[in-house]
């Protein structure tokens, strides 16, 4: 069973550590049941278009950080499955000019919203992105005091990171190519922490101890799962949780659900922190930048491409 924290009466640092050392826990969302259920609304009407409309709000060069992208095809031979899953993703700009952006422009793609498609749709986003953001910051706050830092260690090397919302269509398992057998495979995230409110089925499971847990994100909740970045900024003390996404035998219909990446900015050096009161251990990472674990991350799952950004035409 997970955890629970409530960001008003976080509890004692044990019950806080074993959290991190689960890897995923419960936090009592203060993101409005509403904007979310209108935001869900939204994401539905967009899936639901025609794929040739979906298409054109591809946003070429971003890896993933704005713009739709369709389910992968088809795949024959003896490779690992692919995922069945189209997205769509969406976070904040920054100024033209900010360095961050100049020296990492694919990770600071401007969001792209199909207002002409779904009218609407941008607003509700939007919003939805920077209360998920500010729960997050809260969320890292609490972590940092249960590990013996400042409360804003992990907010400093936040300020301005690539903070990505990801939208995930899972359609129904019995529309899916014979390739797909998941709708998201086993994997870690890389950021530093993931938030997933309710889905609107259920389908995450995250493995405990050798064995599958089911888990769902109860109204006025989020699921939280600790990322690489994180695992590394404590030596490992909090762990990557491996997690999937899989649709029961006899499931029907699709499955929508949003999350969102806390990435820390990419020119942070991710430098293993001493956890206090913790019994020490050898230093099990190499000191790399955050930067230097998305790019490695991304090869490693082949999603790292550069062409030319550009913005879809509305």
């Amino acid at each position: 069973m997970l955890k629970e924290i409530d960001l008003e009466r976080p509890g004692g640092r044990e019950h806080l550590r074993g959290a991190l050392r689960d890897g995923f826990f419960l936090v009592r969302n203060t993101v409005p049941e509403s904007l979310l259920d209108e935001a869900c609304a939204f994401l539905h009407a967009f899936f639901a278009l025609a794929p040739d409309a979906k298409t054109t709000c591809r946003v070429a060069g971003s890896n993933g950080q704005a713009g739709y992208t369709p389910p992968p095809p088809e795949q024959t031979g003896t490779g690992t499955a692919p995922d069945w899953k189209e997205l769509f993703h969406w976070g904040a700009p920054l100024p033209a000019r900010h360095p961050l952006r100049m020296r990492y422009p694919a990770r600071y793609p401007d969001p792209y919203f199909p207002d002409h498609l779904v009218p609407g749709i941008g607003s509700a986003l939007r919003e939805l992105h920077a209360r998920l953001a500010r729960f997050q910051h809260d969320v890292v706050r609490t972590l940092a005091d249960a590990l013996g830092a400042h409360p804003d260690y992990f907010t400093d090397m936040l300020e301005d990171g690539p903070v990505v919302n990801r939208a995930t269509w899972h359609p129904p398992m019995d529309q899916a190519p014979s390739a797909h057998q998941v709708w998201a495979a086993e994997h870690q995230d890389f950021d530093l922490i993931t938030a997933l409110p309710r889905a609107t089925a259920s389908g995450l499971e995250v493995l405990v101890d050798g064995e599958w847990l089911a888990v769902d994100a109860p109204p006025g909740h989020a699921v939280v799962n600790v990322g690489t970045a994180l695992a590394r900024l404590t030596n490992g003390f909090a762990r990557a949780a491996v997690h999937r996404v899989v649709a029961q035998p006899g499931q029907s219909g699709g499955r929508l659900s949003i999350l969102q990446f806390c990435h820390p900015a990419p020119w942070t050096t991710l430098t293993p922190l001493r956890v206090a009161d913790a019994e020490p251990a050898p230093q099990r990472f190499a000191t790399l930048t955050a930067d230097e674990l998305f790019q490695r991350s991304m090869y490693g799952i082949n999603h790292l491409t550069a062409p030319p950004l550009r913005t879809p035409a509305p």
